[in-house]
């Protein structure tokens, strides 16, 4: 019996030790949750949470105003000139027999044609051939040919600018036309006819010398 109650004893202080720790470490933890606000039913402790920040709603950015590209300023396109026209006209001898020398002067409109050039024609081959111009409108030529021309054909061409707006009928005249035989020198009596142009896409008239 002695030994059960003694075994119950120690059982008992045992126990109550137990329970006495139990206790103190109820009271400690208890004091914590004081000390930290977490019971007693809302103490001084700030419990609130931080407010939320609210984000405003973005305001959109102005769309700009579309700029409208200037347009283009237009390349002013040359104006197409026309080409210069120019005629060219023959001086036609006839019945030529062994002419050594012939000398002209050729009258033109010069308010619609413009001197350009004077060549040999196909009878006066390889003679010499100078030219001058007097005055306005009018062309000096001389041709010399010492085996003389014989036949007939163009002595000379004449080669003009047609002006800008010239219009109308352009006569041309022979003038002061003397003639020699290139063996003997002597005068070779002519006649002569005169041409025109007509300002047509024809071929001008030429005027013509003819020897008697």
């Amino acid at each position: 019996m002695r030994w059960m109650l003694e075994v119950t004893y120690i059982g008992i202080i045992t126990s109550w030790k137990w329970l006495l720790g139990s206790a103190a470490v109820v009271g400690a933890l208890m004091g914590i949750l004081f000390g930290v606000g977490v019971l007693g039913g809302g103490g001084d402790g700030d419990t609130s949470l931080p407010p939320l920040a609210v984000s405003s709603t973005p305001t959109p950015a102005p769309n700009p105003a579309p700029t409208q590209a200037p347009a283009p300023t237009p390349t002013p396109q040359p104006t197409a000139v026309p080409a210069a026209k120019f005629i060219s006209v023959p001086i036609l001898a006839t019945r030529a027999k062994n002419v050594g020398s012939l000398e002209f002067v050729l009258v033109y409109d010069p308010a619609k044609l413009e001197l350009a050039q004077v060549e040999r024609g196909l009878l006066s081959g390889d003679a010499l051939i100078d030219s001058s111009s007097p005055g306005p409108g009018r062309l000096w030529a001389g041709i010399i040919d010492i085996n003389g021309m014989d036949g007939t054909g163009p002595v000379a061409v004449v080669k003009f600018r047609v002006r800008e707006n010239a219009g109308g009928t352009m006569p041309f005249y022979l003038e002061n036309v003397a003639a020699f035989d290139a063996n003997t020198l002597v005068d070779i009596l002519t006649t002569t006819t005169p041409g025109e142009f007509n300002g047509s896409g024809m071929a001008p008239l030429s005027p013509i010398v003819t020897f008697q």
